[in-house]
């Protein structure tokens, strides 16, 4: 089991966002993007600038993993 070092202040000191994303798709499988969704989401609401950055970097990895890039959303339609 992966042991956090006793002093770390990002997710950065823990590890890769390629290890991260290879640890949320064996962790959650296709709900691997959504659960680093989240995680974004937290960091963001935490203000924890650094975190929050890492997660991106772990969504943006997990939307390449099958080679594809994540679809744009449609715009609203009024």
């Amino acid at each position: 089991m992966f042991e956090a070092p006793f002093n770390w202040n990002s997710f950065w000191d823990l590890m890769t966002p390629e290890d991260a994303a290879a640890t949320f798709r064996d962790e959650y499988g296709p709900a691997a993007a959504e659960a680093a969704a989240q995680c974004v989401i937290a960091a963001l609401n935490d203000h924890r600038e650094s975190d929050h950055r890492f997660w991106i970097a772990v969504s943006a990895e997990l939307s390449k993993s099958d080679g594809t890039a994540a679809a744009a959303p449609e715009p609203l339609k009024y």
